[in-house]
């Protein structure tokens, strides 16, 4: 998000409000500068405090209602899934990137003056 040393427009505010709450805006400018707009701008803080009520309100719900443990036989399950994958005798993972050197001339006229392209395959095996 790119915002002002000092301003950001209530649209903006209104549309980060979750990640200001949650705590997950890019920098901690980002944090300065909606604090300084929540204290000058009354209806942004109006709507942050209800939104942060109505988190807090939404995780003390769950808190409470999900004291339950799962099913044995759901933990079973999962358990034969998980010994199942393991027990498969090749997993492979693939990475592939491309970097690409662009060089810039007069006007707009450009260049590809270098382009690599790495791949990457590992192979798993379970030979026992």
């Amino acid at each position: 998000m790119s915002t002002d040393m000092n301003h950001i427009a209530c649209p903006q505010v209104q549309e980060n409000l979750i990640l200001f709450i949650d705590h997950e805006l890019a920098s901690p400018t980002d944090y300065q500068v909606f604090e300084i707009h929540f204290q000058e701008c009354q209806p942004c803080t109006q709507i942050m405090e209800v939104e942060r009520a109505a988190i807090s309100m939404m995780q003390e719900l769950l808190r409470r209602s999900c004291i339950e443990s799962a099913p044995e036989e759901l933990n079973e399950r999962i358990q034969e899934q998980i010994d199942v994958l393991s027990a498969q005798t090749q997993v492979e993972f693939f990475s592939q990137t491309t970097v690409t050197e662009i060089t810039f001339g007069e006007g707009d006229s450009f260049q590809i003056t270098h382009e690599v392209t790495q791949q990457y395959t590992q192979e798993f095996r379970d030979d026992t």
